[in-house]
C-alpha cells in the first residue's frame, strides 16, 4: 500500500509540473514560469525513478 501511495505522489508531482508547463506555454507567460514547471517535472520524475529502483 505504501508503494502505491509513493507512486501516486510521484506521478501527481509530475502531472502538476506538466500542467504548469502546458499552461504557461499556452498563455505565453514568461520563461521563468515554464522553467519552474520543468523543475517540478524533474523532481517528480526523479522521485518516481527512485521508487522504481530495486532495493539492494
Amino acid at each position: 500500500m505504501e508503494t502505491a501511495v509513493a507512486y501516486l505522489i510521484s506521478v501527481g508531482i509530475t502531472a502538476c509540473g506538466i500542467w504548469v508547463v502546458a499552461g504557461t506555454i499556452a498563455a505565453g507567460s514568461p520563461l521563468a514560469w515554464t522553467l519552474a514547471g520543468l523543475a517540478t517535472v524533474t523532481v517528480g520524475s526523479l522521485s518516481l525513478f527512485e521508487q522504481l529502483k530495486p532495493v539492494s
